[in-house]
């Protein structure tokens, strides 16, 4: 039977060629755009989960990391008696004020006569981090220091391949020139990248003496994490808090709920262009062989058997749709971010194992009108023909 279907298919190899071509490149666009989000869905939550903090206290309103929506006092009655009632809590490993604001800033590179030059504008994550503690600040120091001074910043690596800031560059931002003194990773979240000062220096920089952005906290091993976030929010109604899984999530929401749907539409047109192609190529091969299919019903081949036949085909021409556009996939995704730094993309086996599943049904679906056509072949009239 097996042969039977690749001499149909193999008979006409342009024909073959193209209806693998379009199960692969429906293949490479599902795999593509699934690695895509999986890339960034690891990137946008994965400083938020990769930090020690195991509660995110702020104002009410703010949900996530990326908007900052909260303003806290830092100083003041208010900031010191939140102080002191943190000081006394025994379940308290350590905590720390925390300053995030979205800011664009540039590379500043001065040429001859003192002239400056600008580079591209940049979206920043600009954080402000307690260096005693070190809660919410760089994940991992790659190069030069992780202890921001005075007019200094950590920024992170993916802003050296983008924008082509290093160590000993001056970044403009917040209307100061910071020099780049560390160079971090895990705080790219692909929209924005992280750039790290010491807390006192984006009071100054942001005008926000006296207040933070949040509260960050790092829990003992035994405490009990919902009972203190419960007693926070009964205690002060109008301060919210979140586990780090909540506010991981939460980040994620913000950047993906707006590409969930454009992502789900183009991955059905995706599974349409494979079905359509490889549902074309197939047909066409049964009609023209469809007197060859009668001689086999009038022999008295059953139509379960001529079924199997079409079905084989449909497959063989899936898997190796689906072979050609996974590598396809894995070849792109090796280099696609060394030319565009946005296209980050993670491929897991299980999405692998979902496509090989996706393009199984995409086949069995494209074999079904060519069985159809079988059923009402007539042996007695292809003799007469």
């Amino acid at each position: 039977m097996l042969l039977v279907a690749r001499k149909n298919l193999f008979s006409e190899r342009t024909r073959l060629a193209i209806s693998v071509g379009g199960v692969a490149l429906s293949v490479l666009l599902i795999m593509l755009l699934l690695a895509l989000y999986r890339g960034w869905d690891e990137k946008v939550g994965g400083f938020v989960e990769a930090s020690d903090i195991d509660v995110w206290v702020a104002s009410e309103g703010a949900k996530d990391f990326l908007a900052a929506a909260s303003l806290l006092p830092a100083g003041g009655q208010e900031g010191q008696q939140a102080a002191q009632y943190l000081d006394s809590r025994s379940d308290i490993e350590k905590w720390s004020q925390l300053i995030v604001r979205q800011m664009e800033g540039v590379k500043v590179e001065v040429e001859g006569e003192g002239q400056e030059k600008l580079g591209k504008e940049m979206n920043l994550q600009y954080v402000g981090f307690d260096l005693e503690t070190g809660l919410g600040g760089p994940i991992e120091i790659k190069e030069g220091r992780g202890d921001p001074g005075a007019n200094e910043v950590v920024v992170d690596e993916a802003l050296d391949k983008r924008y082509g800031v290093g160590l000993d560059d001056i970044v403009r931002a917040g209307g100061t020139d910071w020099k780049v003194v560390g160079v971090s990773k895990g705080g790219d979240f692909v929209a924005t990248q992280t750039v790290f000062v010491n807390h006192e220096q984006a009071q100054l920089a942001l005008k926000m003496e006296e207040k933070t952005t949040f509260v960050v906290i790092q829990m003992t091993d035994t405490a009990d994490i919902q009972d203190f976030r419960d007693t926070i929010e009964r205690n002060s109604p109008e301060l919210v808090t979140f586990s780090r899984e909540e506010f991981a999530t939460n980040t994620r929401e913000r950047v993906l709920s707006n590409v969930i749907p454009i992502l789900l539409m183009v991955l059905g047109l995706a599974f349409i262009v494979g079905l359509a192609v490889s549902g074309l190529t197939i047909y066409t091969a049964t009609v023209e062989k469809q007197r060859e299919y009668g001689i086999l019903k009038a022999v008295g081949f059953k139509n379960s058997f001529l079924y199997r036949v079409v079905l084989e085909q449909s497959l063989v021409t899936g898997v190796l749709g689906f072979v050609i556009g996974v590598g396809v996939t894995f070849v792109i995704t090796l280099f696609a971010s060394d030319f565009v730094p946005q296209f980050v993309t993670y491929v897991r086996p299980v999405d692998i194992a979902f496509v090989a599943v996706v393009t199984l049904i995409m086949s069995a679906i494209a074999a079904y009108i060519p069985v159809r056509r079988l059923a009402s072949i007539d042996p007695v009239a292809v003799f007469k023909a």
